[in-house]
């Protein structure tokens, strides 16, 4: 899909509608990077946005400058044309490891913003996004949660397993602590996996293969080679509600845990306990280190919307339906209702409510009649 100069800045300025202070991100130079746009280009393109009435400019100071900068930021009618063409740049057909799926599902999915996910589309329709691309979720107070897994690497303990609900930041934390650890190596796992599925995505981020990827005791003996390698870290992400004979493999290195390597297991909190694939037991031994994410408090939940001057009604009434969940709390702050209705039970009329308390007052709907009042 082809998008003009005009549809690529309001695109790459569309997440930062709702933020109090604009940052380098609404600047010439941040929306020349962001929109992948000629720096020369750039002015005659704001101009005509703004003879539209889709962008509004003003003079302001960045933090850490005392010269003041113009920054340019959507105004509502320009909010409801970037939802438009989001909508058409999510509903694009694209391939992800073989799996035909939108770009919308598939960009959520990654943690991919729309411009970077469209231009990492190839030739014949597959997504294949650059690391470099991939977006790392703001941590917010999880100074507590980092200090446990530092801990837990100096220690003895070769397994730890992250638990946290869908959206609490699992991912987020873990990829900032692997980037600190030298060595490391990133595993995801897919709903429902099953062993052999488990041992081929093993092989390809370690390029330790299984001698019989079917059976646990060989899978377990890979786990094992690589922790003995030269990988000092080996994550595995989305681990969940997995078949039988991974959890079996997973138990297995628990119980002939050796080397200096170390498995961080990123788990949702709902996993079942069948899946489970250690004992109280084993936390006893020093075996398998085990934490719970918790949500953001008050202030995080502040910080996370990017509105300092929120009510504080509406500030509680955010944190009270969200329970701190740093996920619904970024798709709050961008106005994103696709997010929280395809990741969350929230009712229609809790989502609009939750739009409304977040941007205090400012929502803007998706056309004059869906727009937002405290009502809702």
């Amino acid at each position: 899909m082809e998008l003009t100069a005009a549809e690529r800045v309001l695109l790459h300025l569309h997440p930062f509608w709702n933020v109090h202070e604009l940052g380098r991100e609404g600047t010439q130079a941040g929306i020349a990077e962001g929109a992948r746009l000629l720096r020369s280009h750039v002015p005659r393109t704001l101009k005509a946005l703004q003879s539209e009435g889709l962008l509004d400019a003003r003079d302001t100071r960045l933090r850490g400058r005392t010269r003041k900068v113009r920054v340019y930021a959507l105004t509502e009618a320009g909010v409801r044309r970037a939802r438009q063409i989001l909508d058409e740049v999510d509903a694009t057909s694209v391939e992800v490891d073989g799996r035909t799926t939108t770009l919308g599902e598939a960009r959520r999915t990654l943690g991919l913003q729309a411009l970077p996910a469209l231009a990492a589309i190839d030739a014949r329709g597959r997504l294949k996004p650059r690391v470099t691309d991939l977006e790392r979720p703001t941590l917010l107070e999880r100074g507590p949660d980092l200090a446990f897994l530092g801990r837990w690497l100096a220690g003895a303990a070769p397994v730890a397993v992250v638990y946290g609900s869908r959206g609490m930041g699992k991912t987020a934390l873990g990829w900032t602590f692997a980037e600190g650890v030298p060595h490391s190596v990133w595993l995801e796992l897919e709903p429902g996996a099953d062993l052999e599925t488990f041992a081929e995505g093993l092989a390809r981020a370690t390029g330790v293969h299984a001698s019989d990827p079917d059976q646990s005791d060989s899978v377990a003996a890979a786990i094992g080679r690589i922790s003995a390698g030269t990988t000092k870290l080996l994550v595995v992400d989305g681990y969940g509600d997995v078949e039988d004979p991974v959890v079996e493999a997973l138990a297995t290195f628990v119980r002939s845990a050796r080397g200096k390597g170390k498995l961080l297991v990123l788990a949702e909190e709902s996993t079942p306990a069948y899946c489970r694939f250690y004992s109280r037991a084993d936390i006893d031994a020093g075996l398998v280190a085990e934490h719970h994410l918790r949500g953001l408090d008050l202030e995080g939940c502040r910080a996370m919307l990017g509105n300092p001057t929120i009510e504080e009604d509406a500030l509680r009434r955010v944190f009270l339906l969200t329970k701190g969940c740093p996920l619904y709390l970024r798709a709050i702050r961008e106005g994103d209702e696709a997010t929280l209705r395809a990741h969350s039970r929230f009712t229609k009329a809790e989502i609009r409510l939750l739009l409304y308390s977040g941007g205090a007052g400012r929502v803007v709907g998706t056309s004059t009649s869906d727009s937002i009042s405290p009502s809702a």
